[in-house]
């Protein structure tokens, strides 16, 4: 088996449609994550599982599933529970999806956590923490998207980077944040690689400082931190969070189909210095 190509005759519009299709997203309850549920409902996908981690965020998750299902009501939205970091809940869970719709088309690797501790200053337990959400985590959801994928005909894997896994930005400290989003890329690369022969791309998506909770949270503790992203950053603005879906869109659907082993970087020209 290889990739599959579309028919020449496809309409375009059909191409970017997800009509049809079921999507699972982990971390889908905020962030980057909740802009992709969103944008894949717009889409037109037939399903989405929106993963979250904690008990405490299955109010939050819980209450953003309601608001997409009302706002597309052809979009049936469901909330699952799952550490990405433990291969055995991530496995069940995405086992739990398929069975649950009949079938799974496209699976977003998009958990993930920060850190800013200095590397002279961090604790082995934070760094096992950080590389166990930033790196296996992406690796077992893979893992579990490829093994349904595998006896279903082929897929769609998209993994969440980031710039920090191209270059390092200043001036904050982040050196595991940094070797975790780095290993993801080349990551994508090879298991590109390894899954094509199943009709399975994995692409990934390196975003550059977007303008969500967590980077509120950043610049609330310290202010300076924008003139010094801007200073670096031809787009002069941080990213809406909503301009991702499109990258995200295009790598669910048709239009991509000879697309893997990508990494789009969105990123306002950041990385161009």
């Amino acid at each position: 088996m290889s990739l599959t190509a579309p028919s020449e005759s496809t309409p375009l519009s059909q191409l970017f449609s997800l009509e049809g299709k079921v999507c699972l997203v982990t971390g889908g309850n905020r962030g980057i994550g909740l802009a992709v549920c969103q944008g894949y409902a717009e889409a037109g996908a037939a399903g989405i599982a929106i993963i979250h981690s904690r008990e405490a965020t299955a109010k939050l998750a819980s209450e953003r599933a309601t608001e997409i299902q009302q706002k597309h009501p052809k979009t049936i939205v469901r909330i699952y529970r799952a550490n990405v970091a433990v291969s055995k809940d991530i496995e069940d869970v995405t086992k739990q999806v398929f069975s649950d719709f009949g079938r799974l088309d496209v699976v977003v690797a998009n958990a993930g956590v920060y850190t800013e501790t200095p590397a002279l200053e961090m604790s082995s337990e934070e760094a096992q923490y950080v590389t166990g959400v930033n790196y296996f985590g992406p690796l077992y959801t893979a893992q579990a998207a490829a093994r349904i994928f595998k006896e279903n005909g082929g897929g769609k894997i998209i993994m969440t980077a980031s710039i920090n896994g191209h270059m390092v930005l200043r001036p904050q400290y982040e050196s595991i944040y940094c070797a975790t989003k780095a290993a993801v890329c080349h990551l994508t690369r090879a298991l590109a690689v390894e899954f094509a022969q199943w009709n399975i791309q994995v692409n990934a998506v390196s975003p550059g400082y977007i303008d969500t909770e967590m980077t509120t949270e950043l610049v609330n503790k310290n202010p300076e931190l924008i003139k010094a992203w801007m200073a670096d950053c031809p787009a002069g603005r941080l990213c809406k969070v909503w301009e991702l879906k499109g990258v995200y869109i295009f790598l669910a659907s048709g239009a991509s189909s000879y697309v893997t082993g990508a990494d789009y970087v969105v990123d306002g020209g950041h990385t161009c210095h």
